[in-house]
């Protein structure tokens, strides 16, 4: 027991180095690029309000903010390794939150008319009182 614990423990440094593991709805396939990208379920304007709504109840929501995200959306609307691309946030944890709370609004990417995992882009923006989003594949 002793000693499975001590090995378990000297692979913990080379399991921080691992690839990207891919979720198993993706069926071992995860793109970068698509024909068409991960795109929101509803309008991008009803996802910016949701968005707002959500960072305002939190007090979350300030102007001259940006930040960007990447991360894998899949076949079930399921977000993974989201991560911070570029840009500050003084709440981030808060819009980490967020994404994650409304991912059921993603629709998958679509390659050669089937729904695929893919990697995309997500670009949060206020100017003002208002919250833009851009949405792009994986530069």
């Amino acid at each position: 027991m002793r000693y499975s614990l001590l090995f378990a423990i000297s692979l913990i440094p080379f399991c921080s180095f691992a690839q990207t593991i891919i979720p198993d709805e993706c069926d071992d396939k995860l793109f970068t690029r698509v024909e068409n990208i991960a795109s929101i379920k509803s309008s991008k304007e009803a996802f910016e309000d949701s968005l707002t709504a959500f960072l305002q109840s939190k007090k979350a929501f300030r102007d001259k903010d940006r930040i960007k995200f990447r991360f894998i959306v899949t076949t079930r609307s399921n977000i993974f390794e989201l991560e911070k691309e570029s840009g500050a946030w003084k709440k981030e944890n808060v819009v980490r939150e967020a994404i994650i709370k409304y991912s059921s609004l993603w629709k998958p990417a679509v390659q050669n008319g089937r729904n695929v995992c893919s990697y995309v882009m997500l670009e949060l923006n206020i100017e003002g009182d208002k919250l833009h989003i851009s949405i792009s594949q994986d530069s």
